[in-house]
């Protein structure tokens, strides 16, 4: 059973839902940059939420199946174009040898293709995920033209589609104080709303943030250990919010951490576009957590 690339997006790779226990050889999780609208993805065509998906920069994204299965497709702004359009968020049925398009729009940034059995590539390091900086992964490159990727035995058929979630945009992110806020000037303004924009300059390591500079003081710390969420604040004082690609150590200062489950709200912002943090507590980030987990179980 094989999933047919014939056209391969911009930047296109095969993500599961990260590498761990390896941040103390420098290598990062990888993994999808929207963590939420991956496993939502898998959990309608029935897969596991750690099962190997494509995530698409760039669309369209152009294959053909060679047996009957179930997909998805979730981001923002798109949709499967096969013998109509099907919006996002919702399960199809496809039928072997249908030629199925992804498409997006000009808010579409991170598109997750999910198949009925996830993609079944031999892990490697533990997980199926591709980290492109260092060519780690069963597939250490992006996708291109031609490519045919095994797939699992199918968990659900025809009989799944039409199923949909619905996820809301916003540009509200929920952030934790960082341990260096007390010594960043202009830190109380970011953690209360002041609105940055998105640079031109983000990618799958971090999105750079365009607005009132923040002030360290010239401060320097040693190297520490940091994760995705970590907002960063290099010289220069434009703020750095690590992605899934990001770096394991940094002797930047840390402003702020955003929660888990708005990390890929941030991912998925296009250059230009506004994003507002909001400081809260843990109970309020744990809170948060709760709620999309019981969304996505229900899926």
């Amino acid at each position: 059973m094989t999933l047919h690339v014939i056209e391969a997006g911009l930047r296109s790779t095969i993500q599961d839902a990260g590498r761990t226990g390896h941040l103390r050889s420098a290598i990062p999780a990888a993994g999808p940059a929207d963590g939420v609208a991956f496993e939502a993805a898998q959990r309608l065509v029935g897969n596991d939420p750690g099962d190997a998906a494509v995530e698409i920069v760039g669309l369209p994204f152009r294959f053909t199946l060679d047996a009957p299965r179930l997909v998805a497709v979730t981001g923002r702004d798109v949709r499967l174009r096969t013998r109509g359009s099907i919006p996002a968020w919702t399960a199809a049925f496809v039928r072997a040898g249908e030629d199925v398009t992804v498409e997006g729009g000009e808010r579409s940034r991170f598109s997750y293709l999910a198949v009925s059995g996830g993609i079944a590539v031999e892990p490697v390091l533990g997980s199926r995920a591709t980290y492109l900086p260092a060519a780690i992964g069963p597939l250490p490159r992006a996708l291109a033209p031609g490519d045919a990727l095994p797939l699992g035995p199918a968990r659900r058929g025809a009989d799944g589609a039409g199923h949909a979630a619905l996820r809301s945009d916003d540009s509200e992110i929920l952030v934790l104080r960082g341990p260096h806020a007390d010594r960043i000037a202009g830190a109380d303004a970011l953690l209360r709303g002041r609105p940055y924009r998105v640079s031109e300059r983000s990618d799958r390591m971090g999105v750079r943030l365009e607005g009132p500079a923040l002030d360290a003081g010239g401060t320097e710390i040693l190297s520490i250990g940091v994760l995705p969420g970590a907002v960063q604040v290099p010289h220069g004082g434009e703020p750095i919010v690590l992605l899934a690609d990001g770096q394991t150590t940094g002797g930047y200062p840390v402003v702020a951490s955003v929660v888990a489950v708005d990390l890929g709200r941030v991912a998925q912002a296009v250059p230009g576009e506004a994003l507002s943090f909001y400081e809260v507590d843990r109970a309020a980030a744990l809170e948060a957590l709760r709620v999309v987990r019981r969304w996505l179980e229900r899926l």
